[in-house]
């Protein structure tokens, strides 16, 4: 080891590190300045001078500090050694950033094999790959990654959101964007890769997905998912099912319904959900119109009659039979206009229906299902 002049004292143009963040020089220039040069640089004799090998922070951080002479260890190497050392001391460092890591990786590969470099830096053959994947980036990314490692301007983006990047390689307006996006938002790895699955699953919908939050992309690939159910061949056995999910859906959504709310909505609120309703509405009345189609074509003389659940007031089309609410049998006699309350009977099958059944039926009550029933109410219109 010796005390070299900083003047004689030369840096090396191939070195690994080739960004100095001037925060981080300051940090350890002031360092230096109280305490000195606590670990020698390395260097190598060449030309007349010494090049640097391993230290050049420390070098840069000395001169800032106003050092005239350094601390080194002057050691003879070829610049195959003086590379590979050069990065092995830096390749564990925090601070040395992905895309300084891996230009200098790709250095040493035209130098060794695969196999050398990654026994010399320890690490797996498919690690040093990654780690050299980040070139295939484009520039600016790859400046936006470095600049993200700078301590005096913490960014969010990182090596990982930057891999994810990588299909997107031909649209570089759009990797930007989401570089922008993840920094804005502070999305996650995982997050980041919802969204760009998002836009290579669906295209057409990217400038979209760039623009709004992920929980928006999210409900945007949900609706487009049922719509892609719909078009799918229905499966029979999923029937009963889709029925009890869409009747508690269609309860909860009644009990939400309140017109009440109008009085305490903006008029952009209003409009929005006027437009959710709206399209709701749509699709309610194409199901309600299929419903009906296939009813009226049935042998049974259907007719669209409703009445009131004796138990729990629920409406139902007499067709229905049960309550979907309470599973009532619903109740028929008592409404009906053949019925003889004074003899219990029906008129028109002569069989007996006694009083309690006809108030109280049951699945095994002559009502139950009735081919004569004859509202002798007006059935209320259907809407």
């Amino acid at each position: 080891m010796e005390t070299i002049r900083i003047e004689d004292i030369i840096t090396n143009a191939s070195q690994p590190r080739q960004t100095f963040y001037e925060s981080s020089l300051q940090e350890l220039s002031q360092s230096i300045k109280e305490r000195g040069v606590l670990e020698p640089i390395v260097v190598r004799p060449k030309d007349g001078k010494y090049e640097i090998v391993m230290g050049e922070r420390r070098y840069r951080a000395s001169i800032l500090a106003g050092l005239t002479d350094i601390p080194a260890v002057v050691r003879e190497m070829s610049d195959d050694d003086a590379a590979c050392d050069a990065l092995l001391e830096n390749f564990q460092r925090e601070d040395l950033n992905p895309v300084d890591r891996a230009a200098a990786i790709e250095g040493l590969l035209k130098i060794m094999s695969v196999e050398k470099c990654a026994q010399s830096l320890g690490v797996s053959e498919s690690t040093l790959r990654r780690h050299v994947e980040l070139l295939e980036l484009p520039g600016c990314v790859q400046q936006a990654l470095v600049k993200s490692y700078d301590k005096s301007h913490p960014a969010v983006f990182t090596e990982a959101h930057a891999r994810l990047l990588k299909p997107l390689n031909s649209d570089v307006s759009s990797q930007m964007r989401l570089i922008s996006k993840i920094e804005a938002e502070n999305l996650s790895v995982a997050e980041l890769k919802q969204l760009i699955d998002a836009i290579m699953e669906v295209p057409q919908k990217k400038e979209a997905f760039l623009r709004i939050s992920l929980k928006a992309t999210e409900e945007i690939l949900k609706s487009m998912g049922r719509a892609q159910t719909k078009a799918r061949p229905y499966k029979p056995q999923t029937a009963d099912k889709h029925l009890a999910a869409l009747d508690k859906a269609a309860r909860d959504l009644s009990a939400l319904i309140d017109a009440r709310i109008v009085d305490y909505l903006k008029s952009t609120e209003m409009n929005q959900i006027l437009s959710t309703i709206t399209s709701l509405t749509l699709e309610m009345t194409q199901l309600r119109d299929a419903l009906r189609d296939s009813l009226r074509k049935g042998d049974d003389g259907w007719k669209e009659q409703y009445i009131h659940c004796p138990l729990c007031g629920r409406i139902e089309l007499i067709g229905s039979a049960k309550c979907a609410v309470c599973s009532t049998v619903l109740r028929r006699c008592l409404d009906c206009g053949i019925y003889d309350k004074m003899y219990e009977k029906c008129s028109r099958s002569q069989q007996y229906v006694y009083m309690s059944d006809a108030e109280d039926p049951s699945d095994t009550s002559p009502s139950y299902k009735c081919e004569y029933y004859d509202p002798r109410f007006v059935a209320r219109e259907a809407a």
